[in-house]
């Protein structure tokens, strides 16, 4: 019934600008993006100085992959509106998925300045903030996320690594084994703590056959991916099952080659000496 109202109300007084904004916001969220983005541009072609028009404008650009129209709108409306928060966000996450982090970075800062308890904003900043290396400011946004969604299993994988990154190994294994707790079938909490209880330093946090259990684990949802295959290599080797290891760094060598990737395969030429040898690899072997 609104919306036949507000065409009903077009009908009369086609240059009313609020008419077409309200219905262009009606059908958006009917999913009828075509027709909200024709009033939309209606609306600001009347009143061109509407930042909540630009900004929803720029929202429905996004739900049809127009992300470059959705910047320009998102940026009309903060140059209109500088403290308009949403905008921020919603800015920093059209950024983002065009791969500017560093602009993304700058707008989501604006935005958890202002909405501070919106965690999915928190949790794209983190992420953003690790991805560019800022690891110190990451661990402060990940714990954030977790105050508000302290069940959030992917903020305490990525928490654990930025731990790890770090060097807090026994922060980083907490939270890996509490991302576990909350999600055991999360295959970068599996393997990146079967690393750590294979290949740590310090044998006081090693342990081959829980490692096992855990590569084993993200083996079956990896399909034979050569970087999952390597710690599956390395955590027989930490429970002396070096027959094992052998062979499965020869497979991850296979599935690296294939790849292209000779960094990868570099290593594992490495560690398959080590294991031919009856030796495991820990981080620092030579």
């Amino acid at each position: 019934q609104a919306i036949t109202h507000y065409r009903q109300a077009i009908v009369l007084r086609p240059g009313y600008a609020e008419a077409h904004y309200n219905l262009g916001r009606l059908l958006a969220e009917k999913g009828e993006f075509n027709g909200a983005v024709d009033h939309y541009e209606v609306a600001l072609s009347i009143n061109p100085d509407d930042p909540e028009a630009h900004n929803n404008l720029g929202a429905t650009f996004v739900q049809q992959g127009r992300i470059d129209d959705a910047i320009a709108h998102y940026q009309k409306a903060l140059a209109i509106q500088p403290d308009y928060a949403e905008a921020s966000c919603n800015l920093a996450d059209a950024l983002l998925s065009k791969a500017d982090i560093d602009g993304a970075i700058v707008h989501y800062l604006t935005c958890v300045a202002a909405l501070p308890n919106q965690p999915d904003a928190q949790y794209n900043l983190a992420s953003a903030l690790l991805r560019k290396g800022r690891i110190d400011e990451a661990i402060v946004h990940y714990e954030k996320v977790l105050e508000l969604l302290p069940e959030n299993a992917n903020a305490r994988v990525n928490l654990g690594s930025a731990f790890l990154a770090k060097d807090r190994v026994v922060d980083a294994i907490t939270e890996y084994k509490e991302a576990l707790r909350l999600a055991p079938e999360n295959v970068a909490a599996q393997s990146n703590l079967a690393w750590l209880l294979a290949t740590s330093p310090d044998p006081s946090l090693r342990n081959g056959p829980e490692a096992v259990v855990l590569a084993e684990q993200a083996r079956r949802s990896s399909d034979g991916k050569p970087l999952i295959l390597r710690i599956l290599a390395a955590a027989y080797a930490e429970a002396d099952r070096f027959s094992e290891a052998t062979a499965t760094a020869h497979e991850a060598l296979q599935a690296a080659d294939e790849e292209g990737n000779s960094a990868l395969s570099g290593l594992l030429r490495r560690e398959i000496e080590l294991y031919e040898s009856g030796h495991p690899y820990h981080k620092g072997s030579p």
